[in-house]
């Protein structure tokens, strides 16, 4: 019998899954004999591991009687190829406490492979440390496995240092593993300038600086495809994606466009991943109907759902983004019962549907997919399952799936502290807070806008100012959010000589930051400095919006300035075309019923687009009481008792009211349809005294 053949054959089933056939050869080799064969028993435990039948590869190895190092080389290359890293380099310690064997180059490349994949950088570091004593740093395939593995751990010096050593035969691959390990720290312009000092640039390096570039964010990804281009190295399957993520994310709709024609002339329109990119690239440039288009066109001749999930996942991101709801709600359902095996970005996608319609209902069905399909420990996926409960008010839930994440990233720990300072949890949002910044989270200007807000809720100034220092050291303090939501804390901490300093340090003021400190200043009493503010928004050439006017309003319904209210009122149509809500007129109402001018109370409630509520009709009925009105009493009585006829508060304010002016009649009639009612109960109150 031909070994040579029998291994080919072995190796052309594992190659094409031919499991039926593979089974048949091994069965064959049992009955003759020849499975004992060292040479042979390598290859089928390859060729199970191809299978990704693990188990069955390692029973193999394990029942072998002779092992030698090709034999072990090939068991831990089975797991590290298969993604059970840690089992690789746990069978590479038992070869070692063995002593069987003395590992070799190959043995080094493949165990140096999974430290980086799981961060072990103390054994990748023993492992440098042994085979440079055993002479082996002329091996350029296992220096690049070496640097590979200090890449991916983020030890960047030490890549640097083996790759200088190497620097004159560093063959492609050092290079763009180098470059790449730059990127991945986001060190954007040290892996420009080592791309430019590069050699011999081929189609990989190419992609490597885009896809690089593309990831941090970058639009000069754009620059190096024209390059690439004219230096006449031909786009792929791989530059086209990283293109028109670039397009997506910086919104170039016209640049998007003709990489779509280069596409179509490079026959790379039946590319599923490339159609998937244009998707996603028309979806994020506002040109949905086109992407719905495109998708239509490829998705009804690419057979299964399962062969193209990237495509649909494409498009069902396409409306999330848009918030097309109900359409994205169909996709989930299409892609679940077309019985295809849904990915993280499936899932993430429905999970984001949820959250856009806070729909609790079907946030449990998608968590019980999740769940099924084993995708609830993920970090991606499990993050905005966190950030899903969280914003349905779930803090018991949210709690839960937090904890029981291996991996937490920033969407998981901000959803969480969101949701507690939605939910007025504020002292657990701070708690959060101090654990991210302990545990070296990063956290943007966004977590910090909502933790002063906290702050702003417990009038806690302390802690307000230590987080303003983080902005500080963070350099978020010139970030507008930062400094609206900062603005906004010193003015209800009551300090608002800081919140006007902090305003004037900023250049570039929006609407936002314009109407925080007006509504600052109206909050602590400084009306004439919300005024005048306001007047220097308005010159500045930026409109107001409905909160500003609400911010000036209040300002002067707190001094009493009854003219300078109605004036800025009587601009909000005329100036700036803004519909007055009911908390305008209230306002307005409050202020003109303090000032005792009634008339004019009048025509604003007769103006006004819709009813007057209990809120509008109880300030009128104060302002009788205090400007001694018995005239307008009854009418609003009527009204109050007609809006809310068993709410025991009308009642007692009425009781008040009559009992003020005098009217006793009316009191004692009050008093008589309050007992019917079964109002009022005899208060109680209670103290605490320190013993």
């Amino acid at each position: 019998m031909d070994l040579k053949h029998i291994v080919a054959a072995i190796r052309h089933c594992g190659r094409v899954k031919a499991l039926k056939q593979g089974k048949s050869f091994h069965s064959h080799l049992v009955k003759t004999g020849y499975s004992h064969n060292v040479y042979i028993a390598c290859n089928l435990v390859s060729m199970y591991a191809d299978f990704t039948f693990l188990i069955d590869a390692y029973k193999l190895f394990d029942e072998m009687p002779v092992k030698n190092i090709v034999t072990w080389t090939t068991m831990v290359s089975a797991y590290t190829s298969n993604g059970k890293p840690r089992e690789a380099i746990k069978l590479y310690t038992r070869m070692l406490d063995s002593k069987s064997e003395v590992p070799n180059g190959f043995m080094y490349s493949v165990v140096l492979k999974a430290c980086g994949l799981v961060g072990e950088i103390e054994l990748g570091r023993l492992i440098h440390k042994r085979f440079s004593r055993e002479n082996l740093d002329y091996d350029i395939v296992l220096l690049n496995a070496l640097l590979d593995m200090y890449v991916k751990c983020g030890c960047l010096s030490d890549a640097r240092k083996v790759f200088d050593g190497i620097f004159l035969r560093a063959n492609s691959t050092s290079w763009n593993t180098m470059i790449s390990g730059y990127f991945k720290e986001g060190l954007v312009e040290e892996a420009v300038n080592l791309f430019n000092q590069m050699p011999g640039r081929n189609v990989v390096s190419w992609n490597t600086i885009i896809a690089g570039l593309a990831e941090n964010g970058s639009s000069r990804a754009l620059q190096f495809v024209c390059k690439m281009h004219r230096e006449g190295i031909k786009l792929d399957k791989f530059t086209f994606p990283c293109a028109l993520k670039t397009c997506s994310y910086a919104g170039f709709l016209v640049a998007g466009k003709q990489i779509h024609c280069y596409v179509l002339k490079s026959g790379l329109e039946s590319s599923c991943f490339a159609v998937s990119a244009l998707v996603d690239m028309y979806s994020n440039c506002n040109g949905l109907d086109d992407a719905i288009r495109l998708f239509d066109q490829y998705s009804s001749g690419t057979g299964s759902i399962c062969d193209s999930l990237v495509l649909w996942n494409s498009m069902l991101s396409g409306y999330v983004v848009h918030e097309k709801n109900r359409a994205a709600v169909n996709m989930i359902a299409q892609i679940h019962h077309s019985g295809a095996s849904v990915d993280s970005y499936t899932l993430s996608s429905a999970l984001k549907v949820c959250i856009n319609l806070l729909n609790v209902r079907l946030g449990i069905q998608v968590h019980a997919l999740i769940v099924i399909s084993g995708h609830e420990l993920d970090y991606v996926v499990g993050s905005i399952l966190v950030d899903l409960y969280a914003k349905l008010g779930n803090m018991k839930d949210a709690f839960k799936l937090f904890h029981r994440l291996p991996k937490k990233d920033i969407v998981a720990w901000s959803g969480l502290l969101m949701g507690c300072a939605k939910m007025e949890l504020n002292s657990l949002a701070l708690s959060l807070f101090r654990d991210m910044v302990t545990f070296g989270v990063e956290v943007d200007q966004y977590i910090v806008s909502n933790v002063l807000k906290v702050c702003s809720s417990l009038a806690s100034i302390g802690t307000g100012k230590q987080v303003h220092a983080f902005c500080i050291k963070r350099g978020y303090e010139t970030e507008q959010v930062t400094i609206t939501a900062l603005i906004d804390m010193y003015s209800k901490c009551g300090e608002v000589e800081d919140g006007l300093v902090l305003f004037g340090c900023v250049a570039d003021r929006d609407v936002v930051c314009w109407t925080g400190i007006i509504v600052g200043c109206a909050q602590n009493g400084r009306a004439n400095e919300a005024l005048e503010i306001f007047r220097q928004m308005v010159q500045s050439g930026l409109k107001p919006n409905e909160v500003t006017y609400l911010g000036v309003l209040t300002a002067c319904r707190h001094a009493g300035l009854v003219v300078e209210a109605q004036t800025i009122f009587g601009t909000m149509k005329c100036d700036h075309r803004l519909e007055p809500q009911l908390e305008h007129y209230y306002c307005m109402v409050d202020l003109l019923c303090q000032a005792g001018c009634f008339k004019e109370v009048e025509k604003v409630i007769a103006e006004m687009p819709f009813k007057p509520d209990k809120t509008i009709w109880s300030s009128m009925l104060g302002a009788c009481g205090t400007h001694r009105n018995t005239g307008l009493v009854s009418t609003i009585a009527e009204n109050l008792l007609a809006n809310c006829p068993n709410d025991p508060s009308i009642y007692v304010m009425l009781s008040n009211a009559y009992g003020t002016l005098g009217m006793w009649d009316s009191l004692s009639q009050v008093r008589e349809a309050a007992k019917k009612l079964g109002v009022k109960a005899a208060g109680t109150s209670w103290i605490e005294i320190s013993s």
